[in-house]
């Protein structure tokens, strides 16, 4: 990219711009070779009679010049009312320029100081591409964070989007918008913060970047503006809104949908685990009042006779250490048929040959967390079943779904 002459120091003889407008010509742009219009230099610069020019902020006449150093740009004649690019210094008509030439080179069309239909809002620098336009604007003047933001909400509205650029050593409303901080080293100038990249667990400073290629960068799609979400490890602070590859953002959305299926199975781990430490107090309390019923032994001792019971009660005796009988709460509906296995505190330890039913099991069996013991492989795949619908018919409900 064709290097900017420094001209900060020059005077440069009236208020300056690097467009100008003719009655025949349309605008002018004193950065293109052609101005635009397929029109040379030399047609307009220091020719007698002078070429008729206005300014397209204010309306006031302009002229033709170049700096001792070879920058072309338009100047108004004498007794110019107040326009709002003679609040402009030489430093920010200069980055201007830059900004224009660094879109140029990475093949964008790049027009300068183009306002929006209305007059709302002007773009330093208008790129545009195959449908898409960017404002990239040189903010060197001291404003307000919310003035900035209003600023690029207004073009946002007319679907532009921008970037601001500043080489102030601090810039308050940095990462407020998409924005960037500049400097120079010698004669590069280069784009330093905030770029950033998703190290996996936050985001930390990308290195330093020639000024060309963050422009190229950002064009292109391979920098975008980022909210993050993560923590930042910034060495100056934090911002709203920084740049970073899409590969980096998409490696954080990951991350974070990880975090939350994992909050989500915790969540859920603990509603469940509430849910089955009640269950198992309603069994308790559920068998000892039965025992306050003499009427029930006889029920009890009668369900011990089911076939394949002797052994799950052999089974749970084995696995816990400790007497198991059938609950004198047996018959309870909760237990969808089946028998439940107590030990002498009355705490339910397993439902023996549950009965699937035609509609879901009761929540008590998805709820209470304790074995479901069968005498036949074939009568629990057939509960199973009934045990599955149960579940996903809970999932929908949590869910909203009908």
């Amino acid at each position: 990219m064709k290097r900017v002459p420094d001209i900060r120091g020059q005077r440069a003889g009236g208020a300056v711009s690097f467009t100008a407008v003719h009655a025949g010509r349309g605008r002018l742009d004193a950065s293109l070779p052609d101005l635009g219009c397929g029109w040379e230099w030399a047609a307009i610069h220091r020719v007698r009679p002078p070429v008729p020019l206005a300014c397209p902020e204010c309306g006031h006449g302009m002229h033709a010049k170049v700096s001792s150093l070879g920058l072309r740009f338009f100047a108004h004649t004498p007794g110019a009312p107040m326009c709002t690019l003679a609040e402009e210094s030489m430093a920010h008509h200069l980055l201007k320029l830059e900004l224009a030439q660094a879109a140029r080179a990475s093949g964008w069309m790049a027009e300068l100081e183009v306002s929006g239909p209305d007059g709302s809002w002007r773009a330093d620098v208008l790129a545009s591409a195959g449908g898409r336009r960017m404002a990239l604007e040189a903010q060197l003047a001291s404003i307000t964070a919310a003035e900035i933001r209003a600023r690029t909400e207004r073009m946002s509205a007319y679907g532009v989007r921008s970037c601001w650029f500043s080489d102030r050593g601090r810039i308050p409303w940095l990462g407020v918008v998409p924005s960037v901080r500049l400097t120079r080293q010698g004669n590069d100038l280069l784009a330093v913060e905030p770029l950033s990249r998703f190290s996996g667990s936050y985001w930390e400073p990308e290195s330093s970047i020639p000024f060309a290629e963050f422009i190229g960068r950002l064009l292109t799609s391979r920098f975008v503006a980022h909210v993050p979400r993560s923590p930042q490890r910034h060495t100056v602070r934090p911002v709203r809104t920084l740049w970073a590859s899409p590969r980096c953002v998409l490696a954080e959305a990951r991350k974070l949908r990880a975090e939350d299926e994992a909050q989500r199975k915790r969540r859920e781990e603990k509603a469940r685990a509430e849910q089955r430490g009640y269950a198992r107090q309603q069994a308790q309390t559920a068998e000892l009042m039965a025992r306050k019923d003499p009427n029930r032994a006889a029920l009890s001792r009668h369900s011990v006779r089911l076939p394949g019971l002797e052994a799950a009660i052999a089974q749970l005796t084995d696995l816990y250490r400790t007497r198991v009988s059938v609950g004198w709460s047996v018959g309870d509906s909760r237990y969808s048929s089946g028998v439940p296995l107590v030990n002498d505190r009355g705490i339910l330890l397993a439902v023996f040959d549950p009965l699937p039913r035609s509609g879901p099991c009761p929540a008590f069996l998805l709820d209470v967390g304790v074995p479901l013991l069968f005498p036949t492989e074939e009568r629990r795949e057939r509960f199973e079943q009934y045990r599955d619908l149960s579940e996903r018919l809970r999932v929908r409900y949590a869910a909203g779904l009908p």
